[in-house]
């Protein structure tokens, strides 16, 4: 009987201690619940809170563009006459100064050129002495009045046809000081020099050693070189009909290269359609931007964003802001040393600070420094 008692005294003995450890450990694991639901305190001095202020965004029209060489500041350079390229002096990627050296052609137009100014000079000379020879019979009434005019008229057209040959030598890129020369016959050679009219950089060289140019025989001749001073590009870009009243001249447009999202370039737009376009429904509209490095490429494209104006944005400290697991929340101040944790849209940056979209009103108090301190913030 003794041994029976003792053994059941044992087994009470061991149940009562398991429901005792079961009892603890419940009420630990209930504690730990409620200090994870309640939000934890924290001083005044941890941490701080600011109420969300309006702040003045910037609005923006984004478009796309492309770039082009400023036509204003470009020229293509055309056969003067009919020849044979004898050398070429000049290609692709050069700086020209005006006046540079481009190719050296052989042409029988120049020697024609040539040859009916010194005829124009020999015939002005002939027509000059015989005019003299006139007034001088006419003093002495040797001749009369009609032949005097007749000898006049002589010397004029003589006059205008050497006028009109030496223009044509100028225009051919013969200088004054040569139709001396021309004009006694010393020179004669059908090689001429064409010459850069403007500095730039060439673009684009369409001729070749041996070749023949021809001038005149077609409305679109072909270009023997294209100079472009690429200080500035111009950049084309469409804008869709309900925008078209947000662009005006002279407005900002800034451009970012694709290959350099980091760059920027500014420029002011100078033309605006007056048409749209049947099949894209939008207008075209052009602007001037310096070419900083020259890092603007003809037919380039790029994103052009034009300020439009402005308007109001409500907007917090950035280091208010916090995510977690994909959700943006911030902590809003719901009485002293309560705070509530509140998911909430974001928008641009704005110069340490950011835009808030939805979430939270101007009248909320937000934890903006200190709030590693309130881990079990509400939900």
């Amino acid at each position: 009987m003794d041994l029976r008692f003792k053994i059941v005294l044992l087994l009470i003995a061991s149940l009562a201690a398991a429901c005792k450890n079961n009892s603890s450990s419940s009420r630990e694991a209930t504690q730990a619940t409620r200090q994870k639901d309640e939000p934890s305190v924290a001083g005044p001095t941890n941490v701080k809170t600011v109420a969300p202020e309006y702040r003045t965004r910037a609005t923006a029209l984004q478009t796309n563009g492309k770039i082009q060489f400023n036509e204003e500041r470009l020229v293509r350079v055309n056969a003067p006459l009919t020849g044979r390229v004898v050398e070429v002096l000049a290609g692709p990627g050069d700086a020209v100064e005006p006046g540079h050296r481009l190719i050296v052609l052989d042409s029988p137009d120049l020697g024609s050129a040539k040859s009916d100014y010194a005829k124009a000079v020999s015939d002005l000379d002939r027509s000059e002495k015989a005019l003299n020879l006139a007034r001088d019979l006419f003093e002495v009434k040797a001749i009369s009045e009609r032949e005097i005019r007749d000898a006049e008229n002589d010397y004029r057209k003589a006059a205008a046809e050497k006028e009109r040959a030496a223009s044509r030598l100028l225009a051919l890129g013969v200088s004054q000081a040569q139709l001396k020369d021309v004009a006694n016959r010393a020179d004669a050679t059908t090689k001429m020099v064409v010459r850069a009219p403007r500095g730039g950089v060439i673009v684009e060289r369409n001729v070749t050693a041996g070749q023949v140019v021809s001038f005149g025989q077609s409305d679109t001749p072909t270009n023997l070189f294209v100079i472009a001073d690429l200080n500035t590009m111009w950049v084309l870009a469409d804008v869709y009909e309900p925008d078209v009243p947000k662009v005006r001249l002279g407005q900002v447009i800034t451009i970012t290269p694709p290959c350099c999202p980091e760059e920027r370039f500014d420029g002011k737009l100078t033309y605006i359609s007056d048409s749209v376009d049947p099949q894209t429904r939008t207008v075209k509209v052009r602007a001037v931007v310096p070419n900083r490095g020259r890092m603007l490429k003809a037919e380039m494209f790029v994103r052009a964003t034009m300020n439009t104006g402005s308007s109001k944005v409500l907007a917090i400290p950035q280091s208010a802001v916090h995510v977690e697991e994909s959700q943006t929340f911030v902590l809003v101040e719901k009485a002293k040393n309560n705070y509530e944790r509140r998911p909430v849209k974001i928008g641009r940056d704005l110069d340490g600070a950011v835009e808030i979209l939805e979430g939270i009103t101007a009248q909320d108090r937000i934890v903006s420094a200190g709030s590693i301190l309130l881990k079990n913030s509400g939900k």
